[in-house]
């Protein structure tokens, strides 16, 4: 990472830490954590893990001689590299593992990485568009904004891939992509890519109620839904921060302030629904790092 990228984080950092106590979000933080229902985190826990098979089970697909379990700790460590990492730096720890541990070359896994992120694009768009059905009932604003953002993002797809045919000929990478997809392109392959890319965001989203719930929040599956998209979203900005912090709040408290929730309470939630996701990160990234160090 370069200097002056670590700077710029640094910087959103500090101006995020300024907002958490000229807000006291340290002080209604506490009250949260003091009435935790140790349940719902454990509930959280388990749907969070399972976005992590789903995954494992897609890229399974991929890679046939590597084994679900090997890849979910893959992921695992992976995810939190990303979750920790600024500017994306993270997903440069998926083919780096791969290579190391089961021999498989970098712009194979890449490429397998850029599909997989396709299919997440396409499968979050889709689901965000039926959580705002649910946000819909009482508000049809959020009904027009959804089918304009799937469109977009339909469209936006279409365009890349077209665009991606101009490029193979002419660039390495974009060629092994081209040629990897076409390898995966039956109906059968692809309709497991985005079955298991749906549930992995699912699950996901599922865990982010119970993150909720743990901390007697009282928002239902579609706000929850609703706001963590805008909050996923951020993840694949340019200026995203060190761990996040700051960025991914951003895109929480935007989404909040959508649904009316604004100030101190919207950044208290998240921030601590944040620092709850990023500890369950951890705490799953020690597990598959363990895990995969036997094979070393």
């Amino acid at each position: 990472m370069k200097k002056s990228s670590f700077i710029i984080s640094l910087l959103i950092l500090i101006i995020f830490l300024y907002f958490l106590y000229e807000y006291e979000v340290f002080h209604h933080l506490r009250e949260i954590f003091r009435k935790l229902s140790v349940t719902y985190v454990m509930l959280g826990l388990f749907f969070y893990t399972l976005t992590y098979f789903f995954r494992a089970k897609r890229f399974a697909i991929f890679f046939s001689r590597v084994k679900t379990i090997d890849l979910a700790a893959v992921m695992a460590v992976h995810t939190f590299f990303n979750n920790l990492l600024p500017f994306r730096s993270g997903e440069a720890s998926f083919p780096i593992i791969l290579r190391k541990l089961f021999g498989i070359e970098g712009i194979i896994s890449s490429a397998a990485l850029v599909v997989a992120r396709l299919f997440d694009l396409l499968s979050l768009s889709i689901l965000f568009t039926l959580v705002t059905f649910g946000v819909a009932v009482e508000d049809k604003r959020f009904l027009m904004v959804s089918l304009i953002l799937t469109g977009v993002i339909f469209l936006t797809m279409i365009i890349s891939f077209k665009f991606l045919k101009v490029l193979k000929k002419r660039f390495g990478f974009a060629s092994t992509l081209f040629f990897f997809f076409s390898e995966f392109k039956s109906v059968r392959n692809l309709g497991l890519v985005f079955f298991y890319s749906f549930f992995n965001w699912l699950t996901k989203f599922i865990a982010f109620y119970f993150f909720m719930k743990a901390g007697s929040l009282d928002f239902n599956f579609f706000q929850t839904t609703f706001v963590a998209t805008f909050g996923e979203l951020t993840t694949v900005l340019p200026i995203h921060s060190i761990g996040g912090f700051g960025t991914y709040e951003a895109g929480l408290v935007g989404g909040f302030a959508l649904l009316g929730f604004k100030g101190g309470y919207a950044l208290t939630v998240a921030f601590y629904f944040h620092l709850l996701l990023f500890l369950m990160s951890g705490f799953l990234a020690f597990t598959g790092w363990i895990y995969l160090s036997r094979r070393v």
